[in-house]
This record gives C-alpha cells, sequence and structure tokens, in this order.
C-alpha cells in the first residue's frame, strides 16, 4: 500500500487528475464525456481513470467510469487542500501579522478577503478605510484592545444622531488610559451605557460592521507590551463572519457593563 503522502503526490502532480476525478463526483461518465466537460485530452483521460482504477478510486462497468467513495474523500480532500492554499496565497504578507485566533478559521475562507496595507502614497491607508466602513454602517459591535480617538468620534456622532447601531468590548486595561484624557474620556462618556469591560487580555482588534468582520492585522511591539497595527482585512464570508460573531459573543458574555463612574478622573 502506498503512503498517504504518495497519494497526495499523484494528485498534487497532475492538474488533469484533480479535473477528471472532480468531474466524476458529479455523475458517472464515459471517457468522451469526461475529455469534453474537462477539456483534458481523451488520452490522458484514459490514462487517468486507469491509473485512478488500479488505486480503487475509480470503478467501471462498460464505458461507464463512477468515482469510489475513496476516490471521492480523496478528491475532496486535495479539493481542500489547493482551496486553502490559494487562500493562504491570497492573504500573501498579511498572513505574517494574522492574530493567532484566526489560524482556527480554513484559509480558503479568505481567497476574496479585501487586504489593506499602508502604502508610500498613504500611509494611514488601514485606518481611513476602517474609519471610512465605520462612517458608512448600520450596526458595528467591536472587540478590542484599544480604539482610536477618531473611531470613537465617529462612532459617538453616529450614535447621538440615531444612526448607528452601536455595542462594543474594550480590554480592561485601557480603561485607565481613557481616563487619563478628559476629552476622550467625554467622548466615551457618550456611548458608556453600550460598552462592556473585559477584565482580562483580548486576543484581537476586530469589527463587525454590518455583514462584514474586519480584522487588523498588528505585531507586538519591540517591548512585546502592546501591538502596532501593519494592516486591515476585510470580508464578507459567511463562515469567517459567523465565527468572528461568535467570538465576540464569548468575550460579551464574560464582559461587565462600562459605568460612568469608570470613566472620572
Amino acid at each position: 500500500m502506498e503512503s498517504a503522502l504518495e497519494d497526495i503526490q499523484f494528485l498534487a502532480n497532475s492538474e488533469n487528475r484533480i479535473l477528471v476525478l472532480s468531474a466524476l463526483t458529479q455523475e458517472p461518465a464515459s471517457r468522451r464525456q469526461l475529455q469534453q466537460d474537462t477539456g483534458v485530452p481523451r488520452s490522458s483521460v484514459a490514462r487517468v481513470l486507469n491509473e485512478a482504477e488500479t488505486r480503487k478510486w475509480v470503478g467501471s462497468e462498460g464505458s461507464k467510469y463512477w468515482i469510489t467513495p475513496r476516490g471521492k474523500a480523496m478528491i475532496t480532500e486535495i479539493r481542500r487542500s489547493i482551496a486553502a492554499t490559494e487562500g493562504v496565497k491570497h492573504l500573501g504578507t498579511a498572513i505574517n501579522w494574522l492574530p493567532e485566533p484566526v489560524y482556527d478559521l480554513d484559509f480558503s475562507y479568505f481567497n476574496d478577503a479585501r487586504i489593506t496595507l499602508p502604502t508610500q502614497a498613504n500611509p494611514t491607508a488601514a485606518f481611513d478605510r476602517g474609519l471610512d466602513r465605520i462612517s458608512d454602517a448600520n450596526t458595528y459591535r467591536g472587540l478590542t484592545q484599544n480604539s482610536l480617538p477618531q473611531y470613537m468620534q465617529v462612532i459617538r456622532d453616529q450614535v447621538e444622531a440615531g444612526s448607528l447601531e452601536f455595542e462594543g468590548v474594550i480590554e480592561e486595561r485601557f480603561i485607565e488610559i481613557i481616563r487619563n484624557d478628559p476629552e476622550r474620556a467625554e467622548t466615551w462618556s457618550a456611548v458608556a451605557d453600550q460598552m462592556w469591560v473585559f477584565e482580562g487580555h483580548v486576543p484581537m482588534n476586530m469589527h463587525l460592521v454590518d455583514d462584514t468582520a474586519m480584522i487588523w492585522l498588528c505585531e507586538e511591539n519591540e517591548e512585546g507590551n502592546d501591538v502596532v497595527p501593519k494592516g486591515l482585512l476585510e470580508t464578507e464570508n459567511p463562515h469567517v463572519v459567523s465565527w468572528a460573531e461568535s467570538f465576540y459573543e464569548e468575550y460579551l458574555d464574560a464582559a461587565r457593563p462600562l459605568s460612568f463612574e469608570r470613566l472620572e478622573t
């Protein structure tokens, strides 16, 4: 019996094998039909089917071929691996700054994610993008270690105007920073009744804006006691959004309401 790595290599070394076997997962087919459906030359189709039948991934009777349960499982898993690899490639350098909790997700979910990184022409591109999204939002939920003054000013203005449904969870240590800044404390006081404080460490900075999950790409500073934003990831992928909502709710359930008194100097 060949090893698992040899089976993977058998599929990974030939796009034609993946195309033909993927087509068979839809329905039984003849060689001619597989050639028409996949564009793979008939001689290559024949070779793929013979090799796969030897491995008991394909069965046949007369001119008809079908995928076996073993073959279907193999082709399904290799396609998942390819999709995940495509997601990793799409993320590019952004993967270096993904928060640790995000690694629980299938990277295929990020195939269409939008990545905003600073540029020489616009060093604040990620911050600007986040601010634009929040400014246009109808609903906002945030799980953050800290918060930019500009973001909170926009949120406060929208909440007071009745145009934003707002809720947020903030790391407790950041409250002391706010208390020592009267101007920021005044801004936060306007939405304090919709904020919760988490006593422990919040492992990532994330916004749920309407139907989009926005995750900050960060790295630790030299002292290891804070994070430096490197970019912003956005996705409407339902799997990521659902995960982000559950992650947020987990911290919300463990947090306590922010009282006005906590913001008084």
